[in-house]
């Protein structure tokens, strides 16, 4: 194990999870870590023009540490972003674990990536440890879709190897996470007065409720999932609903199951429409109509046991102890993002608990951990 500064790390972290950072409102927190990656190590800044392009009020800042350049360079990811509620954090300190109030989320996602990720850089600083360029990216809306990671200028990375810190388990070396599309359902029916000619109508409500009825959601295999999150529709209940509205999404580690069973909700969707009609008094039909939209959230990634920037994880697990389970993610990060790129990027556990909740919590345990992990990466010799 290093010689980890327990105190300077965890201040550090908590200086973190005090500044509001949700999504699209990066700025202060990524003005905290320009103001150290320049003050305390002299780094040169570069941010893109994600932050135009996405809305957000920060950019993608992207910092290189130079170390030995006959060693391969290596990239370290971790997100700026937090999910709601994260304005006004009170951090809580208590018998080794660290939390929020309760009113809010801590931000452990992701400032558990780059509070070690920091007091590593220092580590190497004050010790000149002999370390290959580093290439730091810290990503904005991350929590969104991965929009800070998909509008990053690549053109000035040269690592072709990296490490995303950004999950839950300390002792997870995720190598495969799935692919995602985003559906987007709108069905249009007929307006109507409810109680003296619902006859007359068409219930948006009723036909999306028959489609998702007819959806294979959930746990469909051992590489898919389907879910929908939110309805909306109507606007009285004295009035046959003309518009109704879900969001979705289906995630699958395999493309053709990810693109077969999205086409079975747009299936179910199209089956309820055409289902739903009414005959008006001059013998014509009439059905409700629908508008899908899908999108690719992400590409599947998938980063073999043998390549050497999972090899190298697994030897630094070994070397300081720790043990360790290689895993298959659930989600997308901005590790998929990479890979799509060309960076073969496995996702490093962090430690965080109960992530997206008001009742998410660090041991401070795990922000040592993770730190030593990030040192030996640094310091492996391959």
């Amino acid at each position: 194990m290093f010689n980890i500064n327990r105190e300077r790390l965890i201040n550090d972290f908590i200086s973190m999870v005090k500044i509001s950072s949700e999504s699209y409102d990066e700025k202060l927190m990524g003005d905290y870590c320009k103001r150290v990656l320049k003050e305390e190590f002299g780094l040169e800044i570069y941010e893109d023009d994600a932050a135009l392009k996405i809305g957000s009020n920060q950019s993608n800042i992207i910092a290189k540490y130079r170390g030995n350049p006959r060693k391969k360079t290596l990239l370290f990811c971790a997100h700026l972003d937090t999910v709601k509620p994260g304005k006004d954090v009170n951090p809580i300190r208590e018998n080794g674990k660290i939390f929020s109030d309760g009113k809010t989320i801590l931000g452990s996602d992701d400032k558990s990536g780059i509070a070690p990720l920091f007091e590593a850089l220092r580590i190497v600083k004050e010790n000149e440890l002999d370390v290959p360029d580093i290439e730091i990216v810290l990503t904005v809306a991350e929590e969104v879709g991965l929009k800070g990671a998909k509008n990053l200028d690549f053109s000035v990375l040269k690592a072709k190897e990296g490490y995303a810190l950004d999950s839950e388990d300390i002792e997870g070396i995720f190598n495969r996470a799935p692919s995602q599309n985003f559906i987007d359902i709108t069905v249009e029916g007929i307006e109507s007065h409810a109680g003296m000619s619902p006859e007359k109508g068409i219930s948006a409500i009723k036909v999306l409720s028959e489609a998702i009825a007819n959806m294979h959601l959930g746990r469909i295999d051992s590489q898919t999932t389907a879910n929908i999150g939110v309805i909306e529709g109507g606007v009285a209940s004295n009035i046959v609903a003309k518009r109704c509205s879900a969001k979705g999404e289906v995630r699958s580690h395999d493309d053709e199951r990810l693109r077969y069973y999205t086409e079975k909700i747009k299936e179910a969707v199209y089956n309820a429409v055409n289902k739903n009609r009414i005959i008006l008094p001059d013998g014509s039909v009439k059905t409700a109509n629908c508008k899908i939209e899908v999108e690719k959230a992400y590409s599947a990634m998938y980063v073999k046991e043998d390549e050497p920037v999972l090899q190298r994880a697994i030897d630094v697990y070994k070397n300081l102890k720790i043990p360790y389970r290689i895993l298959t993610g659930g989600g997308g990060s901005d590790a998929n993002i990479f890979n799509e790129h060309g960076i073969k990027t496995v996702i490093i556990g962090t430690g965080m608990k109960n992530v997206h909740t008001v009742d998410e919590y660090i041991l401070e345990e795990d922000l040592v951990t993770v730190t030593n992990i990030i040192l030996g990466i640094m310091t492996h010799d391959q």
